[in-house]
């Protein structure tokens, strides 16, 4: 098949319409009619000979050559719009962009509410998507656009991939607000022997292991007692609010989602843990001004939050 047969049009439509899973939203966003969608896929079906989407119920899915095409026209479409960004500028009062960012759960709160708002105040068909990325996977997940950035810790990244460090972070205690022994141990003096007393809520992603806080533990020979494991902050907060075990969480999101009726904050008593995120952006988007300004964007989020 000739490209030269393709109205590369028709591909922004098939992108749309699989995105939204739905020809009249599609047609919303595209801002183009019912009908025009509809034979925008029509004349498709007669480009690849066969259809790309069924009807399912009240709505449509795609077939399977739909499925598998869709990875390669998203990443052609992410590469053609990233070329004319670099050649055209980027004005986001009248671009059209949908930026796809890497958020591990904690990092949410404290960049999506000033992140979110910052770009739906710039222009009218800017759009945010936040997806938990693959950190073994992150290299080539930013190469193919599936990604335009990701925030993460410190991963050991190819030299050709750009990043630079946005935030720096310390942990805290949260605990019950009415927390007897807690109350009790800060009288007697809140230090790391009181912070070992107590049982503990373990947060990570990982199957097993230690977390940040224990590796600064076991550096010093000594351990906690975990009672929970759990890979959500927020499962960690509602479990230390309705028991007596404490969690060990980074302040900016315990000062973001924090329940002050259930939940209280005490420092934790262990020096030299810093958790630093790093921000990462695919190498050939370095001079995308596109790229440029939702990486502007992050970081003024980020100021924001703090």
């Amino acid at each position: 098949m000739h490209l030269s047969r393709i109205d590369l049009n028709l591909l922004v439509v098939f992108d749309t319409v699989l995105t939204e899973g739905s020809i009249t939203a599609a047609g919303r966003k595209l801002n183009l009619s019912q009908p025009a969608v509809s034979h925008a896929l029509a004349r498709l079906r007669e480009v690849f000979g066969e259809p790309l989407f069924e009807r399912q119920g009240r709505g449509i899915a795609p077939t399977p050559l739909a499925r598998s095409i869709a990875g390669p026209v998203r990443d052609a479409l992410g590469a053609m719009e990233r070329t004319f960004s670099q050649a055209t500028g980027f004005e986001p009062l009248t671009a059209e962009r949908h930026f796809r960012i890497g958020l591990r759960e904690a990092l949410e709160p404290s960049v999506l509410p000033e992140l979110s708002q910052a770009i739906c105040a710039a222009g009218p068909r800017l759009s945010l998507a936040s997806a938990r990325h693959d950190r073994t996977r992150l290299e080539a997940d930013l190469a193919t656009g599936e990604f335009d950035v990701a925030l993460d810790v410190l991963l050991p990244v190819a030299d050709r991939v750009p990043h630079e460090r946005v935030l720096t972070d310390r942990l805290v205690v949260i605990a019950n607000k009415d927390h007897p022994r807690l109350r009790r141990l800060k009288r007697k003096g809140w230090n790391l022997d009181a912070y070992l007393e107590l049982e503990h809520v373990q947060v990570s992603s990982r199957r097993r292991g230690p977390s940040l806080e224990d590796v600064a533990l076991q550096a010093l020979g000594r351990s906690r007692r975990v009672r929970l494991r759990c890979q959500s902050h927020a499962a960690a907060c509602r479990a230390a609010a309705s028991t007596d075990l404490v969690a060990t969480l980074p302040e900016t999101y315990a000062r973001h989602v924090l329940e002050r009726d259930t939940n209280q904050v005490v420092g934790l008593p262990l020096d030299g843990i810093n958790l630093e995120t790093y921000m990462y952006w695919p190498a050939n988007a370095e001079r995308d001004a596109a790229n440029r300004w939702l990486r502007d964007q992050v970081r003024t989020a980020l100021h924001r939050r703090r």
